[in-house]
């Protein structure tokens, strides 16, 4: 398990823990949360790292001496055997709770409830990480409530979430609350051209189409199915676009939603990532739609190419947007949205995809 020596566009709130380790008044319980990919998980491994690792000058930042005040890292050595197990994820006293199916039940907090009692196997400070915070039950949360308001001494307890008021506020209340922002493009791709060696242009694109999450972007550096799947998408929508033909565009809708679904089945079967199998479902497929007829739109415009998110496509967004009127591109765009939303409450694909596309083919 990778744990990177910097957290990146996260400075403030590692510098934030990193004071409060130094001057020893860490909490028992945090609730990091922000958007998926920002950082969270890796925030909170970086701080059970800073917690347990062994050398004393190790505490309160990265390897290389101790430091306290306003910029005090989290610091740790990376080589004493608590380091070592927690950056492989084996420490028998750093755990993450992680939803089973749909949610976290009451089953797995109980039993973290009866853990955390236990006295530490190795580490200073027994660490349990709850991933998807805001998928616990009902009871579930009511149970953590419970360790939360009676926490072991020698415990930390980190919630991790994209929408803490999906939780009783009991949770939040007894929580130190860390906000992990999206990072501005320009920092996140100047990271992605370091970190996996990169050319400047694919790094861009890959910061822009992460929307400022690092950890899309590490899911989309190595995975050349998303981008398959992209084009593939891309390429349908052009096509209906300029064929003004009913029965083509229900040919191609029902062409697309059979690559699509074998693409998701793949991506099942082989473990994919997060990323394409939310690009290969057919709502997946309608948000990448709308922002390509945002791109069309703003081009047409602004004439700003610096807004662009698709990037790897400008001479096909040149080209559509100097020929579609703007006030087509834009109910085009509200189209393939308000699309999305029906397919999230269940609405049938094929009538979904079909409706859409004779829209766009018959330009109204």
């Amino acid at each position: 398990m990778h744990i990177p020596d910097e957290i990146v566009g996260q400075g403030e709130a590692v510098r934030l823990l990193g004071r409060e380790m130094a001057s020893g008044k860490m909490s028992h319980a945090y609730l990091l949360w922000g958007p998926r990919g920002s950082g969270k998980m890796a925030l909170a491994r970086r701080l059970a790292l800073a917690a347990n690792c062994t050398p004393s000058a190790a505490r309160g930042g990265a390897s290389g001496g101790a430091q306290s005040g306003e910029d005090a890292p989290l610091r740790y050595c990376g080589e004493c055997p608590n380091c070592e197990k927690i950056a492989k994820g084996v420490h028998p006293d750093v755990r993450v709770v992680a939803p089973e199916g749909d949610t976290i039940k009451i089953g797995q907090i109980r039993e973290m409830k009866w853990r955390i009692a236990l006295k530490p196997n190795e580490a200073s400070i027994k660490t349990w990480i709850i991933d998807d915070a805001d998928r616990m039950t009902e009871e579930a949360q009511n149970c953590l409530l419970k360790v939360l308001e009676e926490p072991p001494g020698d415990s930390l307890i980190i919630l991790l979430s994209e929408d803490p008021g999906m939780m009783l506020p009991t949770i939040s209340s007894r929580c130190h609350e860390v906000r992990l922002n999206a990072v501005g493009i320009t920092e996140l791709a100047e990271w992605a051209e370091a970190e996996f060696d990169i050319e400047p242009q694919r790094a861009k694109l890959l910061a822009t189409l992460s929307e400022g999450r690092p950890g899309r972007v590490a899911a989309l550096a190595g995975d050349d199915e998303y981008f398959k799947v992209r084009d593939r998408i891309i390429s349908t929508v052009r096509r209906v676009v300029l064929c003004g033909d009913g029965s083509e565009a229900l040919a191609a809708s029902e062409d697309l939603l059979d690559q699509l679904k074998k693409a998701y089945t793949q991506a099942m079967d082989g473990g994919g990532s997060p990323e394409l199998l939310e690009i290969s479902s057919s709502m997946g497929a309608c948000d990448l739609m709308a922002g390509w007829f945002r791109d069309l739109f703003i081009l047409s415009i602004t004439g700003d190419e610096s807004l662009i998110i698709n990037l790897d496509h400008i001479m096909d967004i040149r080209q559509d947007a100097a020929r579609i009127e703007p006030s087509l591109l834009s109910r085009w765009a509200v189209k393939a949205m308000q699309t999305a939303q029906a397919l999230r409450k269940s609405a049938n694909p094929r009538l979904a995809m079909d409706d859409l596309f004779l829209s766009l083919a018959l330009r109204e």
